[in-house]
């Protein structure tokens, strides 16, 4: 989909209209791609008889050389590049290779940037630190970002609208918030993560929920501590386990119904809890 966008392949149907005007493919252009996109993906698209610093200054011709200067220190050192700067990319590893693929895309910031799972090979300390640039700089200049993943995480963390394709279509799109906490159906929820769905008769009478006759479908951060009186859910732990960032509780409903809830701190079993939904 995103070869499409930047122009690298024919659609077959709609149209992709960019800056107002139609975006055409390979068929129509002798020279694929579009000089206000830029696209980072798996395949590196790199200058191999040419050094790292070589192939950041390659975007920036027409520039002063102070920028160029400037410019090149800055992405070399983003990008954590300095110490190979003077080796030809077809000499580098698949890692140094993605790296320097986005160090070209990122020098000249273009109108709408790219990413085809482009971080794949990167730690993550490095995907935070670029991640936090591009958004910058995107706001800065009021440029377009399209990232394209496979994990749930890296979108809901970095994007501001999420749009899911199964089967070739857009199932739901919309800002992240919106798109995690009321997915159209369970596919779309099961793919951004761990969900419950709770029948309207496991909620306490005095809850909204129980009184909307239907089942819900809540994330396991949705719980919150209350007294009984306040509960919309009471349930009985069954098992505790540490994630690393949380506890996962995994507990019973009045009904026998099993779910899981993330909570601060460890509860042991047959723990009767009471809970308010966020």
């Amino acid at each position: 989909m995103v070869k499409c966008v930047y122009g690298l392949e024919d659609i077959s149907e709609g149209e992709i209209i960019f800056n107002k005007q139609k975006v055409l493919g390979p068929s129509y252009n002798l020279i694929p791609g579009y000089p206000d996109m830029k696209l980072v993906s798996q395949d590196y698209y790199v200058l191999d008889n040419h050094s790292v610093e070589e192939n950041i200054k390659d975007m920036l011709i027409g520039f002063t050389d102070d920028y160029k200067e400037k410019r090149n220190r800055k992405i070399l050192k983003l990008l954590e590049l300095e110490s190979i700067k003077h080796l030809k990319a077809k000499n580098l590893s698949s890692g140094q290779k993605q790296r320097v693929a986005i160090a070209r895309a990122l020098t000249a910031f273009p109108k709408l940037l790219l990413l085809d799972e482009p971080f794949s090979n990167l730690d993550k300390i490095l995907k935070d630190k670029l991640f936090d640039f591009i958004i910058h700089e995107a706001q800065k200049k009021h440029c377009g970002v399209i990232l394209i993943t496979h994990q749930a995480e890296e979108a809901l963390k970095y994007a501001d609208r999420i749009g899911l394709v199964i089967g070739g279509k857009i199932a739901q799109i919309g800002s992240k918030e919106s798109v995690y906490y009321k997915p159209k159906n369970l596919k779309i929820a099961k793919t951004l993560g761990d969900y419950n769905v709770i029948e309207y008769t496991d909620f306490e009478k005095t809850s909204a929920y129980y009184k909307t006759k239907k089942r819900a479908l809540l994330r396991p951060s949705q719980f919150s501590d209350c007294t009984k009186k306040e509960a919309d859910i009471s349930v009985t732990v069954i098992n505790c386990f540490f994630n690393g960032k949380c506890y996962e509780l995994f507990v019973q409903t009045r009904s026998g119904k099993e779910i899981i809830i993330y909570y601060h701190h460890s509860k042991p079993k047959e723990a009767q809890l009471f809970f308010k939904i966020e």
